[in-house]
């Protein structure tokens, strides 16, 4: 009898880290769920290396000894759609991850199911720069984005062309996919369909409180400038260095005083939105034909 196996492959910025605080852990009497802390070392392997035959059983069989007799296993994991954050060279890209979950849970033996959040990818890409400038990027965004596109960072964000390649897979039956704007629009709603389609009836109780704000325009700019100072991973040559790589912007510029001054919604220069909207036009397209999601356009 093959073993039942759900993977939630992300993407970031799509409500999974909440979904891994606030959801998941509650659902132990009925789902064996893995954290991101369980099980770091596999998740980098498999993010990050070129795995040998040997590295798939030795995954496979550290996974098989943490599964619950008669309990369904769940992985979350945002890293396993991709890393929007690299720096240094091209990374292993999503599809190559999906092809290697395939080889460690192989479909003779596990019925995989991945789950899949997405986003409009200009809101998204936004807020991934967001949090660049906030872990201590100090570039404009027409500079980090021109490095993520030679990187490869941006392919990861073709919508249609990653679900089928999920399908073609894992099967055409095998997905859940879950749209971010509705996730906001009726989170419980959202909540209560993705459970069920694990197989679990009702949502349990949660505190969906949100602990940090979102850099507006202003803390952008002024993050940017003191960050160019600032020794981080994205800065490492600067003179000033900080704790552990943590900017000391960061919490100036969260504090309560910052966001009673100012707080205007950041937004990328129009310019690279139209690069960004162009880019993603034709899968979108696809994608909206194929399932129903509609990111053809800037806004709903």
């Amino acid at each position: 009898m093959r073993k039942t196996i759900y993977i939630h492959v992300g993407y970031h910025k799509t409500a999974t880290t909440f979904l891994q605080k606030s959801i998941y852990p509650k659902l132990t009497n009925q789902i064996t769920y893995l954290s991101r802390g369980h099980i770091q070392p596999s998740l980098y392997k498999i993010r990050h290396k070129k795995l040998s035959d040997k590295a798939i059983t030795d995954l496979r069989s550290g996974f098989e000894s943490m599964m619950e007799a008669g309990k369904p296993l769940l992985i979350s994991y945002e890293g396993l759609s991709g890393n929007p954050m690299s720096t240094k060279k091209k990374v292993k890209d999503n599809h190559a991850i999906l092809k290697d979950l395939r080889r460690i849970f192989p479909e003779e033996s596990y019925d995989v199911h991945i789950i899949v959040g997405v986003r409009r990818q200009l809101d998204l890409l936004t807020s991934l720069y967001v949090q660049y400038v906030h872990q201590g990027g100090y570039k404009k965004a027409a500079a980090v984005f021109e490095e993520w596109e030679q990187l490869g960072v941006l392919n990861g964000y073709y919508y249609f062309s990653y679900m089928e390649r999920i399908t073609q897979l894992f099967g055409k039956n095998n997905y859940y996919l879950m749209q971010y704007e509705q996730f906001r629009e009726n989170e419980m709603e959202e909540i209560t369909a993705l459970l069920q389609y694990m197989g679990i009836k009702e949502a349990p109780s949660y505190s969906n409180t949100k602990v940090n704000r979102s850099y507006g325009t202003m803390q952008v700019k002024a993050a940017r400038k003191m960050n160019y100072f600032l020794k981080t991973p994205f800065n490492p040559e600067a003179p000033v260095p900080t704790k552990r790589g943590r900017p000391i912007s960061r919490k100036m510029l969260q504090s309560r005083t910052s966001f009673m001054l100012h707080h205007k919604k950041y937004s990328l220069p129009e310019s690279l939105q139209q690069v960004l909207q162009a880019k993603y036009q034709r899968d979108n397209q696809l994608f909206f034909s194929h399932y129903g999601t509609d990111y053809t356009k800037k806004e709903v």
